[in-house]
């Protein structure tokens, strides 16, 4: 590793000592630089020569800039490539032998972090196709209008294993401590199955379900809540919309036929569009929340989910829906493909 470069600034710092007639072993020990650097400032102070370092001292660099420009254009052909790939494939390219650190150094100082991934949906150009005319189809849809949408979602909570990444700290000779493992039970523990739904006003119902749904099954879970529901929260001139996902048990014919019978408008969501329903959020919230309790049964986790939910507040609810109009911007942005945002 080089030496770091003295600032003129430092130089002056030791010079005004030296000036007044503090010996180099003192001046060594109040500011802390090295006693060559301090016997080069005196010998400039003797010689009455600039302090500043003279142009081409130091190592030079071993890529050029145009080299460089090409390291980054190799990184950009595919940038989940280790730093050690890129140094041999740069190296090939230049007979030039840089190290994986010099890799890392160059991209830094490029701009270039290095960054986790984020898991998110695939989505077919047909997929992107439909978000976007969704999106530009709704953007000038304000609070006024979203704040009339149900939203409405089904979630999957294990007893045992949390989404949620967790850390330990430790020293290197503590890797096979018991504290450094998280257990990963098959199967979860257990788990339970919810229908839920929410507007800006709060969150509403939730449901808990056994097995997997088809239409029957779904509208015979969410009949005896989300009719009481609506009436509750909408007055018949109300124009209201329901929101769900494209699942089939939600576009089975069973299902929307109730929905036309019972007069409830459904809006048409475009399918793989999570990152559009804000009651995902809440989803979130409820999994981070429940890294604070310690389930053990199916019972134990179905009550702290309950708990949760209904602690969750009105401003948090309103927050959401008042970023629908942004998550519609951001979707034309990107043209309809993921957004680290949402």
């Amino acid at each position: 590793m080089g030496r770091n470069k003295v600032t003129i600034y430092q130089k002056i710092k030791v010079l005004t000592p030296l000036q007044v007639g503090y010996t180099h072993k003192n001046i060594r020990n109040i500011l802390g630089v090295s006693k060559g650097c301090i016997s080069n400032i005196a010998k400039k102070q003797k010689l009455n020569l600039p302090l500043e370092n003279r142009p081409g001292q130091g190592r030079k660099k071993l890529t050029t800039s145009k080299e460089d420009r090409h390291l980054i254009k190799l990184m950009k052909k595919d940038r989940r490539q280790t730093s050690e790939q890129l140094a041999s494939e740069w190296s090939l390219s230049n007979r030039k032998v840089i190290s994986a650190r010099t890799v890392r150094r160059r991209l830094f100082n490029a701009g270039y972090k290095s960054y986790t991934t984020k898991r998110k949906p695939y989505r077919k150009p047909h997929h992107r196709y439909v978000r976007l005319k969704f999106a530009r189809d709704h953007k000038k849809w304000t609070f006024n209008e979203w704040k009339n949408v149900i939203f409405s979602d089904e979630s999957h909570f294990e007893v045992f294993n949390r989404k949620k990444r967790s850390f330990v700290r430790r020293l290197s000779s503590e890797a096979n401590e018991p504290f450094n493992f998280k257990p990963r039970i098959q199967g979860g523990g257990g788990s339970i199955s919810v229908w839920g739904v929410m507007t800006y006003k709060a969150v509403g119902p939730l449901i808990f379900y056994d097995g997997r749904l088809n239409g029957q099954n779904y509208i015979n879970i969410i009949k005896p809540q989300l009719l009481p529901y609506i009436k509750k929260n909408f007055k018949q001139k109300d124009t209201y919309y329901y929101v769900q996902d494209n699942a089939p048990c939600h576009k089975s014919s069973f299902t929307m036929n109730w929905f036309k019978e019972n007069k409830i408008n459904t809006l048409d969501w475009p399918a793989v569009s999570s990152d559009l329903n804000p009651i995902e959020n809440l989803w979130d919230i409820i999994d981070k929340k429940l890294t604070n309790y310690h389930p053990t049964t199916v019972n134990d986790l179905q009550q702290i989910i309950l708990k949760i939910w209904s602690e969750i507040s009105t401003s948090t609810c309103q927050n959401l829906v008042e970023s629908m109009p942004r998550r519609m911007e951001t979707c034309i942005r990107v043209k309809g493909n993921t957004s680290s945002k949402y």
